[in-house]
């Protein structure tokens, strides 16, 4: 087993991705590395991930190789499975599966599994955009007053959700006021919203996590 360690590369463009969930900030290699942090980020099933974790060698033909995953991430269930992340038009090559499946097979042997993702589930929209969005809002300092006034004004609707919108009316805050803070809730998980399946805007319902 050995670790690769980043830095300054005359080829690869080095992404920073600050990560309240892991404490930490996480470097990648890619932009598409990059966007698949958001993905982990904010699932709600991983508890921690990390990047170009340690990695190990393998057996490809008669030759020994050494591969470093992109991504190692702890579940909540216990798995910790890998993550390769690779752009499609590399993904479907055959070099590159045949590869692929020797990696999975010595990770599967090693106790963990290794997916491979793609840029179409990486950069789904609108989800991709609106963790985006949430990050960009995402703030590492205690809850405040304000942040408790507005989970109140929500569960006062109940289970049935409220427009941004009409949480800014009903709580007397400017929508320039509430979304921030908003935005904000839904990141840290104490707010839900839809965000599959339409883009997030002052008329998107949210509700008290359940």
């Amino acid at each position: 087993m050995y670790r690769r360690k980043l830095g300054k590369s005359k080829v690869n463009n080095i992404h920073r991705f600050v990560s309240p969930k892991n404490g930490s900030t996480v470097l990648t290699e890619s932009t598409l590395e990059f966007h698949s942090c958001y993905s982990l980020e904010y699932d709600r099933e991983v508890k921690s991930f990390e990047s170009q974790p340690e990695g190990f060698e393998y057996i490809d033909g008669n030759k020994v190789r050494r591969y470093t995953p992109d991504h190692l991430v702890r579940m909540a269930s216990g798995q910790e499975p890998y993550i390769e992340v690779k752009p499609l038009r590399i993904a479907k090559r055959k070099d590159f599966l045949d590869r692929f499946y020797c990696q999975r097979d010595e990770a599967r042997r090693l106790g963990r599994d290794l997916w491979l993702w793609t840029e179409e589930l990486i950069r789904k929209q609108p989800y991709l955009g609106n963790l985006q969005i949430l990050h960009k809002y995402r703030n590492n300092d205690p809850i405040t007053a304000e942040h408790r006034h507005v989970l109140d004004r929500v569960s006062s609707f109940g289970n049935h959700g409220v427009s941004i919108q009409e949480l800014a009316l009903s709580s007397g805050m400017g929508i320039t006021q509430l979304l921030p803070l908003t935005y904000d809730l839904i990141a840290r998980n104490q707010l839900d919203a839809e965000l599959h399946s339409s883009p997030l805007t002052k008329e998107s319902l949210v509700q008290i996590r359940s």
